[in-house]
């Protein structure tokens, strides 16, 4: 059996891992990025003192899933996994600071010394997947009960039995709209892809040859929404991100201002954002040493889509993603899981 993945971010590598590990080794991926793993996204910067290693996306997982708890703590390696153990803080509209909910903190935040993106590049190692980067699919055609897969440029990718489309809701919903499928069952699916609704979100790194104030926490969370900022990170207190004696912090706009303010430069956004985290920190952030700025246009979903709606529609072909369980790792890591374990029952 042949099966085509549409998309390399967690949700695409964890359909493509279960399959190869339920006996599936016929599974190709196609990634549009050069890269692998979504928003689990790391840079890095070599330091006079040695390599930074930045989260500008996810900035760590959660195990609340038996399917993702498995995964990173069983299956995967371990050796470079680590928990973040500093709390998580919140912020109000005021900017006034206060500990976070306890029982949340006391639950690990798993990240790796090298940056979130190791996970995607274990979960390609271990199951030897195939993935073609930088590859974008315009259509599907479904012909004689298979699906055929054109590139961008017209270009045949092959045809394959089953396909799992794990792109982002809005992709998704555009490569349905020009795919050469049933009619019906295309405005059934484009309508309920549609549903979904992310935010964006402009995010900036300010690095650090120096060490910052002492603080209490890890990072700062706006949890109600209501100020510019909504994350605050000290990568510094992840285990292995910084030489000793650096520091970086990364800020994360709420989806209202990063809308807003989408259009502008790098330079401004540089300037305004740092005014902005130094008054909430209360430490003039300034005088960085190393910086960038990040802008995702579909950072999470605001509006989930129905799982139900978009799954079974057409006879093997599945959809996954976080705009179908929610805004987190764990929960796309469930839905490629589970996209792929229809696909198993289907075959049988």
């Amino acid at each position: 059996m042949t099966i085509a993945i549409i998309g390399a971010g967690i949700a695409g590598l964890t359909a493509a891992y279960t399959l190869v590990q339920a006996g599936m080794n016929d599974v190709v991926l196609f990634e549009k990025s050069p890269v692998v793993a979504g928003r689990a996204a790391t840079r890095w910067f070599d330091l006079p003192r040695g390599r930074a290693f930045v989260d500008y996306g996810v900035q760590y997982f959660r195990t609340e899933s038996p399917t993702f708890s498995r995964l990173i703590l069983e299956k995967l390696p371990r050796d470079t996994l680590v928990d973040v153990t500093h709390p998580v803080w919140v912020f109000d509209r005021a900017g006034t600071l206060s500990p976070g909910d306890a029982a949340t903190n006391t639950q690990e935040k798993w990240t790796y010394r090298e940056g979130a993106a190791v996970l995607g590049e274990l979960i390609t190692e271990s199951a030897h997947l195939r993935i073609h980067t930088q590859t974008s699919i315009g259509m599907l055609q479904w012909k004689q009960g298979r699906y055929a897969l054109i590139d961008e440029d017209g270009g045949a990718l092959g045809d394959y039995d089953a396909v799992i489309v794990a792109v982002p809701s809005t992709q998704a919903a555009d490569l349905i709209a020009l795919s050469a499928i049933p009619n019906l069952e295309k405005i059934t699916l484009e309508g309920s892809l549609r549903q979904a609704v992310y935010r964006r979100c402009i995010t900036i790194t300010l690095g650090f040859l120096r060490p910052l104030q002492a603080r209490p926490y890890y990072a700062l969370v706006n949890p109600t929404r209501d100020h510019p900022i909504s994350w605050i990170g000290f990568e510094h207190h992840k285990p292995g991100h910084l030489p000793d004696d650096c520091a970086a912090v990364v800020i994360q706009m709420g989806g209202d201002y990063s809308l807003s303010h989408w259009d502008w430069g790098n330079f401004e956004l540089l300037a305004t954002i740092t005014a902005q985290a130094s008054e909430l920190l209360g430490e003039d952030l300034r005088e960085s040493d190393f910086v960038d700025v990040h802008k995702w246009k579909l950072s999470q979903p605001d509006r989930l889509a129905s799982e139900s709606a978009v799954n079974g529609v057409l006879p093997s072909l599945w959809f996954a993603g976080d705009y179908l369980r929610g805004g987190r790792v764990h929960l796309a890591a469930e839905t490629g899981a589970a996209a792929a374990e229809s696909l198993l029952i289907g075959s049988r």
